[in-house]
C-alpha cells in the first residue's frame, strides 16, 4: 500500500492498532466522457477536512474508533484493466483478514471488484446493497469487460446475482433493463428510501456490504462525477437510507466515483465525506 497524505479525516491509527480501514483504489478503466476518477481517493480526503468529525444525529465521535486509512492499492501504471484490479487485490489479501472492517475509496466503481474478490470467500451468505444511478450490469463497454459500466456484472461473477440487491437506477441500457438481475429496484419501481425500507428484513439476515456510486446524489449536490444523472437522492436521503442499515452486520463497504475534476466547488466530496462519517458512525459507533 502507498501511504498518502493527507489521511481521511480522524482516521490516525495504524493497522495494527486498529478494526475500520480505510484505503484507496484509484483505478480508472475506459472511459468515453468524463474522466478524473481515478483522483477520487485523494479528492475525497481532501474534502473530509471540511466536516467535523462528530454527529450530533448519532451522538459519536470518528475520533472514538479504531480506524486507520492505510493508504492506496499501488497500480501497474499503463497496464490492462484487469492486470491493474489483480494487484489491487492481491494488496487487500496481504493485509484484510476476518475481524477487520474495510471501507475503500474509488476510484471508479470497477474497483470494487478485487474488493469482492479478496473477502468475499469468507462470507459464504454476503449480501451486497448497491446504491447507483445505473445498473452497471453491460457484459463489456467500449470493448472492455472490466469497465465502469459493466462493473456489477463482474461483482456477480463473484457474489450470485440473487444475492445483491440494486437501488436507486435510473437510467441505463435497454438491455439491462429488459434483462434485470432478481433484486433489482430502479427509481420507477419506488422512492429508494421506501425500497430500502422494505428490503430491511432480508438485509438484516445476512453479513451486508454497501457499495456507493456517488451518483446515486442528484447533480445538484455530486456534479463531480463521471455520469451524473438528474433525478438524484439529495444527501439527506442517501444518509436516511445509511441510517436504516442501523441493526445490519455490515461487515465493509465503498463509495467510489468522485471526481472533483468536474466540480471545482469541492462540494461532492464533501457530501461523500458527510455520508461517510455518517456510515461509519451509524454502522461501526461501537466497535472498540
Amino acid at each position: 500500500m502507498r501511504p498518502v497524505s493527507p489521511r481521511f479525516i480522524a482516521c490516525e491509527g495504524t493497522l495494527a492498532d486498529s478494526k475500520i480501514i480505510v484505503y484507496g483504489i484509484p483505478f480508472v478503466g475506459r472511459v468515453n466522457l468524463r474522466k478524473g476518477a481515478e483522483d477520487g481517493p485523494r479528492d475525497l480526503r481532501l474534502a473530509s477536512d471540511s466536516i467535523e468529525t462528530y454527529s450530533p444525529w448519532v451522538g459519536r465521535d470518528l475520533e472514538d474508533l479504531p480506524i486507520a486509512d492505510i493508504g492506496d492499492c499501488e497500480l501497474p501504471d499503463g497496464a490492462p484493466p484487469r492486470e491493474q484490479l489483480d494487484a489491487a487485490r492481491a494488496e487487500i489479501a496481504a493485509w484484510w483478514r476476518p475481524g477487520l472492517i474495510p471501507f475503500m475509496i474509488g476510484g471508479d466503481h470497477t474497483a470494487t471488484v478485487p474488493v469482492m474478490e479478496a473477502i468475499a470467500p469468507s462470507f459464504p451468505d454476503l449480501r451486497i446493497l448497491h446504491l447507483d444511478a445505473h445498473p452497471d450490469t453491460r457484459e463489456a463497454f467500449l470493448g472492455e469487460r472490466y469497465n465502469y459500466a459493466s462493473a456489477m456484472a463482474r461483482v456477480m461473477d463473484v457474489v450470485p446475482a440473487e444475492r445483491v440487491y440494486q437501488v436507486g437506477m435510473r437510467t441505463g441500457s435497454r438491455e439491462e433493463y429488459e434483462r434485470r438481475r432478481p433484486h433489482f429496484f430502479p427509481v420507477v419501481a419506488g422512492h429508494p428510501v421506501d425500497i430500502v425500507r422494505r428490503l430491511l428484513p432480508e438485509l438484516r439476515d445476512h453479513p451486508l456490504y454497501v457499495t456507493i456510486d456517488v451518483d446515486v446524489l442528484d447533480p445538484a449536490d455530486a456534479p463531480g462525477t463521471g455520469s451524473p444523472e438528474p433525478g438524484g437522492l439529495r444527501v439527506p436521503e442517501l444518509v436516511e437510507i445509511v441510517r436504516m442499515l442501523d441493526g445490519c452486520r455490515v461487515i465493509g463497504g465503498d463509495l467510489v466515483e468522485v471526481a472533483h475534476a468536474w466540480d471545482p466547488t469541492g462540494r461532492t466530496g464533501i457530501a461523500a465525506a458527510w455520508v461517510m462519517r455518517e456510515a461509519f458512525l451509524t454502522w461501526w459507533g461501537t466497535v472498540r
